[in-house]
């Protein structure tokens, strides 16, 4: 692994976006979110990706010229068309819109279609918490994942995630409804290591530790895991953009294919049920409750969610960012 400096790999994967033909705008907020994902040790959803997003974009998967109109279909509600524009784009503004409307109205509701990878959901999250705003966000992500008790693919790894904010710190949930994301898979290719036996499966269905081997990863919790992911499809592929599942473009496939993607975004003013300074303190207290609960190995104290990311991001801004060789040589060279 070589480490790299934060502001260096920031410039670096700019100029590659921007170098690539994509407007400064646009680059600019890729940027910001990839890099949110790395300094948390989410590499799977860092830059990384930058060479996929570059490929998918030049054989014409990913519309450069998006306009990422907003249509508000009631004082609360809202969809946007991203037209196979750039994910990280389209959901940084579908939230700009959901915070500044919670503002104004309590709570805001808008769905994206035809929306493509947005990276990390708690980067979105985040800024919601950043306005003391509640969230919710699930994506629905096209087909690696067999269902329980299946043997081949048919839903995606169907992320979630909510963001609660506290007095001094905030809850951070983001994870996949499956067992790993497939990001995980192809960052222990990349890397040349071995994976858990239960984290996916052969094209036969047989578990596997090799990622060269691996096609299709699991859901998480067995049949509780299935139940949300099918959750997650239902309000975002059936609710929002009438495209589901198996119907989906593949990420690593079909690159002249927009992948017509789903996003369902939720946010929320606490204030509605009890003052802010309230809300606040009890989420604060809840939190650190928590924290004063035994933990196992002595020498540690519970962790919130989110907690861990945000230590890993103030350790990696500090002192560098390790990145695998070949994706060092690809944002670098």
């Amino acid at each position: 692994m070589i480490k790299v400096k934060y502001e260096d790999l920031k410039k670096a994967t700019f100029d590659k976006l921007k170098n690539s033909g994509i407007d400064e705008k646009q680059a600019n907020i890729i940027t910001e979110v990839l890099l949110y994902s790395d300094i948390r040790g989410i590499h799977s959803h860092g830059v990384l990706r930058v060479e996929h997003y570059i490929n998918r974009m030049k054989n014409g998967g990913i519309n450069l010229n998006s306009d990422f109109k907003i249509n508000v279909l009631k004082p609360s509600f809202a969809s946007m068309d991203a037209d196979g524009g750039f994910g990280h784009v389209a959901t940084k503004y579908a939230m700009e819109w959901a915070i500044k409307t919670a503002n104004e109205q309590g709570i805001a509701l808008i769905g994206i279609k035809n929306n493509s990878h947005c990276g990390a959901l708690g980067y979105y999250n985040k800024m919601a918490i950043d306005d003391k705003k509640v969230s919710l966000i699930m994506v629905n992500t096209d087909p690696c994942v067999i269902p329980f008790g299946g043997k081949k693919s048919f839903f995606g790894t169907n992320p979630i995630s909510y963001g609660f904010p506290a007095k001094r710190d905030f809850i951070l949930g983001d994870m996949a409804t499956s067992k790993v994301s497939l990001g995980r898979i192809f960052t222990a290719r990349d890397n040349n290591e071995t994976v858990p036996l239960d984290w996916g499966v052969d094209e036969d269905g047989n578990p596997s530790s090799n990622p060269n081997k691996i096609k299709y990863v699991v859901p998480f919790g067995g049949v509780k895991g299935y139940l949300i992911m099918t959750m997650v499809e239902a309000f975002t592929g059936l609710l929002i953009g009438n495209v589901y599942c198996n119907n989906l473009v593949k990420m690593y496939g079909d690159m002249d294919k927009k992948r017509n993607l789903s996003t369902f975004i939720l946010v929320i003013e606490p204030s509605l049920f009890n003052d802010m300074e309230t809300f606040l303190n009890s989420v604060q207290s809840f939190i650190d409750d928590i924290k004063k609960e035994p933990a196992m190995n002595k020498n540690e104290t519970i962790s919130i969610p989110g907690e861990r990311k945000e230590a890993c991001a103030e350790n990696y801004i500090k002192n560098g960012i390790p990145l695998s060789e070949n994706v060092y040589k690809y944002i670098f060279e």
